[in-house]
């Protein structure tokens, strides 16, 4: 079969019901603004370009919604629900029922509501142009529009492994005037182009027992696929051998859709995910499965072999290898597929932290004895660190304080219970950089901000699945150069919702790897693959990578733009390229500053350089 009709590369802008929306429109290049969806009045809601089947659209009277994205929604059902909107607030109990990953954006009287996801997978950025507010899916068509360029300093932030700057900080754009929406709010734009951000969704109390619990779950997964197989086509799966993608296959496998999986094998012999992905495969007769060696990819570091090093995404971005996703792409749309699935944000939901035990030694203290001496003896815990773990107790600010002066200390490895993972600037940054960016921190802190959640577990919870989701989004765009839309199911709202509601006691069993989603999916996949305690480690795929393109990733940094900002000391990148390493655990700061320094190759000179400033050095700062 061959490749589905060229998908359409998503991408809008949101204007408000004002005279001024259509000289901002006029603005645009004519391929940003090929289709509209207006407002009651006439005046473009939306403008931008999308493929057909990933808009839901309705009307009714003065009121209008889209929703953009894959869910389950019709237009009449859609239309029913506008029928008794009065406000921007009536929304809320739409956004919170509907299944699937979208953005909505909706006009009520000509004012506009407009939100994203919880986890990034659709975001939103909104700021002044012409004197009004507008939004849109990328930072990018907003700068474009006010001449705006890239913070340097808020670059040097990015340069924290291994996710970037902590929560809230994490949501500031690197671009100059452009704001990013906080997941779990709406941009509120009123017709006179003001606007305001409102909170819509908090995380739910984790107070059902592990029966109706698992039966919410089971339910939420069936309809995030469903979400993506209500098309009827041909649909993509990654088949890795795993609990969380092999899953998803057996969840789509139950639709009437025609499923092609992937399993990419590693170079490792010993990698049990081939066994498995091969039993699982066995079990989906009516799969096509596709078996790809890692030898017949890029594989790892390959978006510096042929010089084409530019990395275009939102913002500099770790964990997606373009050659990568474009060789995946690829072989799927040759094979029919528009949609491939990915187990990507189930480890975070379902394996059990150190932040689960602690959260539960809170809530059910005798609960927490059995779990506690069984992840002491698994992590080969003292008992002191044990007892840091249960009785940890730090503010968030605190916290966020404490990691500002922690930037450069040796990160602690096995034992250490914080809200977040401790970032750490990576050992080439300047002291330009450092200072820089405890600087940012500390101002941060200091303004007292809320977590995500009240509990440090959901609080860790939902900033890794942001990270996910941003990584999910990034790759989406790479897909739809070939037709394709990478899909993360595990997070959905919709999925977080469920599994945040769990009790803590329920989502803890000592042995089990990932009890609450092997109970969830106990009659849909395998008993004896729900019961594997196993993981693959991809480090040999690293070093093979390192192997293969050490001499270019060293070419790339003797002209460093990086570099060129005074951000990066370019021997110490040389010195951990060219080093031995017993393990992979050195080489993960410069995932972060490759992932930086492609990013800004792929910046315009005129971007780069339009309102930028060189980081300066925060005087008599430690």
């Amino acid at each position: 079969m061959g490749p589905p009709d060229r998908e359409i590369d998503m991408e809008f802008l949101i204007l408000p019901d004002h005279p001024a929306s259509a000289g901002i429109t006029a603005l645009l290049p004519d391929s940003a603004h090929s289709q509209m969806i207006p407002h009651s009045s006439g005046r473009p809601l939306i403008v931008g370009r999308w493929a057909d089947h990933e808009v839901v659209t309705a009307s009714v009277g003065r009121n209008s919604a889209a929703v953009l994205g894959t869910t389950t929604l019709t237009s009449a059902a859609l239309a029913e629900r506008l029928r008794t909107v009065r406000s921007v607030h009536d929304l809320d109990t739409l956004t919170r029922s509907l299944p699937g990953c979208f953005h909505l954006v909706a006009s009520i009287g000509g004012r506009v509501r407009a939100q994203g996801t919880v986890s990034t997978a659709c975001q939103l950025f909104h700021g002044r142009v012409d004197g009004v507010t507008v939004a849109a899916d990328r930072p990018q068509t907003i700068a474009s529009l006010t001449g705006a360029g890239v913070d340097e300093e808020l670059i040097a932030l990015q340069l924290l492994t291994p996710y970037g700057p902590p929560w809230p900080l994490n949501m500031t754009s690197v671009w100059r005037g452009v704001r990013t929406l906080l997941p779990g709010h709406y941009v509120d734009i009123r017709a006179d182009g003001t606007e305001r951000t409102t909170r819509y969704w908090t995380p739910p109390e984790p107070e059902l027992p592990l029966e109706p619990g698992v039966a919410a779950l089971r339910e939420a997964l069936e309809t995030a696929v469903a979400a993506r197989t209500s098309r009827g086509d041909t649909i993509s799966a990654d088949l890795s051998g795993g609990k969380d993608s092999t899953s998803l296959c057996f969840l789509a496998a139950r639709h009437d859709t025609r499923l092609v999986t992937v399993h990419a094998q590693s170079s490792d012999p010993a990698n049990e995910d081939r066994v498995w992905a091969a039993r699982c495969a066995d079990r989906l007769p009516h799969a096509r499965h596709l078996v790809v060696p890692m030898k017949a990819t890029p594989g790892i570091y390959a978006e510096v072999a042929n010089g084409d090093t530019a990395q275009p995404s939102d913002t500099p971005l770790s964990f997606t290898r373009r050659p990568m996703m474009e060789h995946l792409a690829r072989l799927v749309a040759d094979h029919g597929s528009a949609i491939h699935l990915q187990g990507i944000g189930s480890d975070e939901l379902f394996i059990p932290s150190a932040l689960s035990l602690h959260a539960l030694a809170h809530s059910s203290p005798f609960s927490a004895i059995r779990p506690a001496r069984a992840m002491k003896s698994m992590r080969r815990w003292s008992w002191a660190s044990t007892l840091r773990v249960l009785l940890y107790n730090q503010s968030y600010p605190r916290w966020m304080a404490s990691a500002a002066e922690g930037i450069t200390a040796e990160r602690a490895w096995g034992t250490a219970v914080d809200w977040e993972i401790a970032p750490k600037m990576p050992p080439w940054a300047t002291p330009d950089a450092i200072d820089a960016v405890r600087r940012r921190i500390r101002q941060a802190a200091s303004q007292n901000p809320e977590p995500l959640a009240p509990l440090p577990v959901h609080h860790e919870m939902l900033r890794l699945t942001q990270v996910n989701g941003t990584a999910v989004r990034t790759s989406s765009r790479i897909g739809a150069e070939f037709g394709v839309s990478f899909q993360a199911p595990f997070i959905d709202d919709r999925v977080l919702e469920a599994a945040m509601s769990i009790r803590l006691a329920d989502r803890m069993a000592p042995g089990q790897v990932k009890p609450v989603l092997a109970a969830a999916m106990r009659g849909i996949a395998p008993d004896d693959l729900l019961a594997r305690q196993s993981k693959a480690d991809a480090s040999p795929e690293l070093y093979i990578g390192l192997r293969r393109h050490r001499r270019r990733l060293t070419e790339l940094f003797e002209d460093s733009r990086l570099a060129r900002l005074g951000l990066v000391d370019v021997n110490g990148i040389r010195t951990v390229l060219n080093s031995l390493h017993i393990d992979t655990r050195p080489l993960m700061p410069f995932e972060s500053t490759l992932a930086n320094e492609l990013w800004l190759r792929a910046l315009p000179p005129d971007v780069r350089s339009a309102g930028t400033s060189t980081p300066q050095p925060a005087r008599g700062a430690s």
